[in-house]
């Protein structure tokens, strides 16, 4: 997405105190190579950050520095890198930077991937992570299974939707279940709305690069009416929306619960723990609605992410798709829809969840880190408060781990030894930190879903390219959009149940479910 003018007009009359910035401290810190002008070039770039980052990792080495005005910013490029600093050293970078423009002026500034760390972080991933750690997750099962079956009946239904069924009905329909006990029945849902209105807002404005100028420049004091303050309106009605999504679910749950009427969920739960113990006041209601709306913003988007790419992979390589169908059907057979247990003994389709990880990369930057004290690192300063970032694009598509790194090949996953098991190990979209205090707390439940739904779609489905009037065959581009979250780019493919026996699974799976 392309910086405004109103942001680029702000950094450009900043640059000759970049620069003079750049050149005075550079005399008395030694700090790691990287352009001149950087965020300038980074702004005006016609690629996107990670590809930029990565090209210029082959110029100036796998640590990059970026300067700025009242602090820097680096880029790791290289495994090496981030596991010496982001779990070695991960005492000093658990931590996150102070985020201006998403978390003060748009109003993410209480959720835990915002949060620097601390005790509220450390409160608010125990709440998570006690719902979503890897044995809690298994008594949201029955849940998951239903709603792949819904997800699996809308596409049966209306193929040529599947991209929003993706979005409203699995992702969308799962998470407010769990949030709020709510139950997602249509595409005009008014809580799926407001969710969407906030993550929507909050991507257009923070999603491109450009973005980030706002959090290096002492921009959030100047007045909204000021010329060049665009970003700042448009941050506060995203402010709104994100008020909106996090209070009125909120709200509808604490009402039910009045009624008698509620449906039990992570919200309601949290409730009657903090009730119970007497410590229900203001600030652990902030707590609780925090944590239950970032579950959706954190998890909706990645997932949807993900499993669009999943069909998109499926339409431009059709080969590995069809060798996991025969191992779910030589595992499986045809009478009944994968589930959790059969995971263990369909290596294949693993590797097929683990190219999809590695090859779409969702988060191609991950989240930000900050340095909580100075640090050394091969000879480089690392000065406190530097903001760090580890480029998973560039180490997904390091080519002395991953031959032909834009192709999508499961098969390089098999017959590993550990030590290279480990390196190509893809579950680096998930994050790193101590004891991965930084990694999504709700990893399990995540990797679940899309497990899940992709073994389901793949024992019922076929995928191939769409064909125009003519009957020719339409290639989609591998194309992707989206600065911090990259979802592949509207696209069209055919999808058809590989047999009537597998639409009247569907049919009896869900029913039987409904019962």
């Amino acid at each position: 997405m392309a910086p405004s003018l109103d942001i680029l007009g702000l950094l450009s009359l900043g640059i000759c105190v970049v620069a003079l910035a750049q050149w005075s401290i550079s005399r008395r810190v030694r700090y790691p190579p990287g352009p001149y002008f950087a965020l300038l070039k980074i702004a005006a770039a016609r690629e996107e950050a990670q590809e930029l980052f990565m090209r210029w990792g082959r110029t100036y080495g796998d640590i990059i520095h970026i300067p700025v005005i009242n602090r820097s910013m680096i880029v790791l490029n290289s495994l090496t890198a981030v596991r010496d600093l982001m779990e070695k050293r991960s005492g000093n970078y658990s931590c996150r930077p102070r985020l201006v423009l998403i978390a003060e002026l748009m109003g993410w500034d209480t959720v835990l991937t915002n949060l620097p760390y601390g005790d509220q972080f450390r409160k608010q991933r125990r709440i998570v992570q006690d719902h979503f750690n890897s044995q809690a997750v298994v008594a949201l099962r029955p849940l998951q299974r239903k709603e792949t079956c819904t997800f699996l009946l809308g596409i049966l239904n209306k193929p040529e939707a599947f991209e929003r069924e993706i979005k409203r009905y699995f992702t969308a329909g799962s998470i407010m279940k769990i949030a709020y006990g709510h139950t997602v029945t249509s595409n005009d849902d008014l809580y799926v709305r407001l969710a969407e209105d906030a993550t929507t807002a909050t991507v257009a404005s923070a999603g491109g690069p450009g973005a980030m100028l706002v959090d290096f420049f002492v921009l959030r004091h100047i007045p909204t009416w000021m010329p060049g303050a665009g970003f700042k309106r448009h941050a506060l009605q995203t402010r709104a929306k994100v008020e909106r999504l996090m209070d009125r679910p909120f709200q509808m749950v604490k009402q039910s619960m009045v009624s008698g009427t509620a449906i039990p969920s992570f919200t309601s739960s949290l409730l009657v723990e903090y009730q119970s113990a007497g410590k229900c006041g203001m600030k652990e209601e902030g707590d609780i609605k925090s944590a239950a709306g970032v579950l959706y913003a954190a998890a909706t988007d990645t997932t949807t992410a993900i499993l669009a790419a999943f069909f998109l992979a499926w339409t431009l390589y059709p080969e590995p798709f069809a060798k996991a169908q025969a191992e779910l059907d030589s595992v499986i057979g045809s009478d009944r829809l994968p589930d959790f247990e059969d995971r263990p003994s369909l290596s294949f389709l693993d590797c097929i969840i683990k190219e999809m990880y590695r090859w779409s990369a969702p988060v191609p930057l991950g989240l930000p880190h900050r340095s909580m004290k100075d640090d050394v690192y091969r000879g480089y300063d690392i000065p406190a408060g530097t903001i760090v970032l580890a480029n998973i694009w560039a180490l997904s598509r390091d080519p002395t781990l991953f031959t032909q790194p834009h192709d999508f090949c499961p098969e390089r996953y098999l017959n590993l030894d550990e030590e290279t098991a480990d390196l190509m190990d893809p579950n680096m979209i998930f994050g790193f930190g101590r004891r991965r205090v930084l990694a999504c707390p709700g990893r399990w439940f995540g990797d679940g879903n899309i497990w899940l739904i992709i073994a389901s779609t793949l024992a019922t489905f076929n995928v191939e390219k769409a064909r125009d009037a003519n009957g020719k065959e339409i290639t989609p581009p591998a194309a992707f959009a989206g600065s911090f979250v990259r979802h592949p780019k509207p696209f069209h493919c055919a999808i058809k149940p590989r047999s009537l026996k597998a639409a009247d699974l569907i049919h009896e799976t869900n029913a039987s479910l409904a019962a």
